[in-house]
């Protein structure tokens, strides 16, 4: 699959500045094992037989050409948040207006997101900024339609698109999240490619190869050090027996740690390890708990872990 990042915007996006994702911590410096430990691939989902599937992937390829959608590249948006000048997308609707019904319903295209993953979706003050924000204004410019952006937690993404209750886990005790009362036209949430997710939703084409990386304390950075593959960091991890790790709830960092044999060998996980996998709303919140000593590991997609570290050592 063709990378979408150019060499330049990806060594920039490793060293980015990014907004705080959380106030600064009076804790203890963070630092990366810069090893990626996954191969992962980003797309949107759509409910099973949406009409909107070709038109969908129709404008991912132009994002992904040189002349772009509406003369807006994907490797543009990257580096505009590799270098500090991306905007929001300004003032959007957050909810579909009251009286809307099945004869106006597709003058809106409605997205669900979880604005708490920087690069791709987060807030600006009050206004959605992100590339998958900026996706998300093109598609209903493409579309010609209202756009509606609707901020949930990450687990209800799923089930806001497919209209039926989702559990993303093998647990038969887990409890499913339930749909609430606005099915969503898409879901634009650094969502990576699973088999169980393909089961509720149609995934769009992919428009982002992705990795998880792990974050440390500085102090325990040397426990990696000489690590250059994710077999040696690997080997690490299992040392750290009885210690406490941390993701961001339903993210793929979070599966990551505790295992999920459908989504391939790099997700044997860790469950034997750990005594506990905590799980947060956000991974800026998992960043600051380790930067407290709370936790002795955190797993999260490389970019946006890369941010909340940056937020919490200031």
């Amino acid at each position: 699959m063709k990378k979408l990042l150019m060499a330049a915007a990806a060594v920039a996006l490793t060293a980015v500045t990014a907004v705080s994702m959380v106030a600064c911590s009076t804790g203890e410096p963070v630092k990366i094992v810069e090893v990626d430990l996954t191969d992962e691939e980003y797309a949107f989902i759509l409910p099973k037989g949406s009409e909107l599937e070709d038109e969908i992937n129709g404008y991912i390829a132009q994002l992904k050409s040189e002349e772009g959608l509406n003369g807006v590249t994907i490797n543009e948006l990257f580096e505009a948040e590799a270098n500090g000048t991306a905007e929001n997308i300004g003032n959007v609707l957050t909810e579909l207006p009251a009286g809307v019904n099945e004869s106006n319903r597709d003058d809106y295209f409605v997205v669900a997101t979880n604005a708490e993953f920087e690069p791709f979706e987060y807030y600006q003050g009050q206004y959605f900024a992100g590339i998958d924000m900026h996706i998300a204004q093109l598609f209903a410019q493409a579309l010609d339609r209202t756009l509606v952006i609707r901020h949930m937690e990450f687990d209800a993404v799923i089930p806001s698109v497919s209209g039926t209750s989702y559990s993303d886990s093998d647990d038969p005790d887990a409890k499913p999240v339930q749909p609430d009362s606005t099915q969503a036209d898409i879901g634009m949430a650094g969502l990576t490619v699973t088999e169980r997710r393909a089961k509720a939703v149609t995934f769009s084409d992919s428009y982002y190869n992705a990795a998880q990386r792990v974050a440390v304390l500085e102090k325990d950075a040397a426990l990696f050090d000489g690590c250059t593959t994710r077999a040696e960091v690997v080997e690490v991890m299992k040392t750290l027996t009885g210690e406490i790790a941390g993701a961001a709830t339903g993210q793929t960092g979070y599966t990551y740690l505790a295992g999920d044999p459908t989504m391939g060998p790099d997700f044997a996980g860790y469950a034997d390890v750990f005594s506990e996998i905590k799980q947060y709303s956000s991974i800026g919140q998992a960043v600051q708990d380790l930067s407290l000593g709370r936790l002795k590991v955190v797993v999260g997609d490389k970019f946006t872990l890369a941010a909340a570290v940056n937020g919490v050592n200031g």
